[in-house]
């Protein structure tokens, strides 16, 4: 759901009450959780267009960076630095892209993308419509999940 297609709906689950993530409610993507920091959820999905993309969503309910305290801004940009850090080390990646958003899910979240050598966006930014999941072959996705949650294990934010 965008805010472009139903700006009423978007401001409604922009409210805390009424935030689907706050309230738990069924997640489509079945998302596996990579790490739970103090500020941040770390989570990923096999639906995507490049291998090893996680999010980090803020486990309280904000909407924009702007409506952080400085504590919860700072703490929240040390876990992205972690998890970042993490992702290029498990993946091998050539650089870590970051992506905010949030005109789909009025709950702050932070996209991380590995990019390679020979992905499919060589000189362009990530086209979601050039590549149709799924990317991970066979079990790809769950040892990439084991592998992001054995190397963050034990890691404090």
């Amino acid at each position: 759901m965008s805010f472009h297609h139903d700006p009423a709906q978007w401001l409604f689950q922009a409210q805390k009450e009424n935030c689907p993530y706050c309230r738990k409610d069924h997640d489509p993507m079945q998302s596996s959780t990579l790490k739970v920091f103090k500020h941040a959820e770390l989570c990923a999905h096999p639906q995507v267009c490049l291998k090893g993309t996680c999010y980090l969503i803020t486990r309280e309910h904000f909407v924009e960076l702007f409506d952080m305290d400085d504590e919860s801004l700072l703490g929240f940009m040390k876990e992205v630095q972690i998890a970042a850090r993490t992702l290029k080390e498990v993946t091998g990646a050539f650089k870590i892209n970051y992506e905010i958003h949030g005109n789909s899910a009025p709950h702050l979240h932070l996209h991380l993308f590995p990019r390679y050598l020979d992905d499919p966006f060589a000189g362009i930014p990530i086209d979601y419509n050039r590549v149709k999941p799924p990317v991970y072959q066979g079990d790809e996705f769950e040892q990439f999940v084991r592998a992001m949650q054995t190397r963050l294990a034990g890691i404090e934010s």
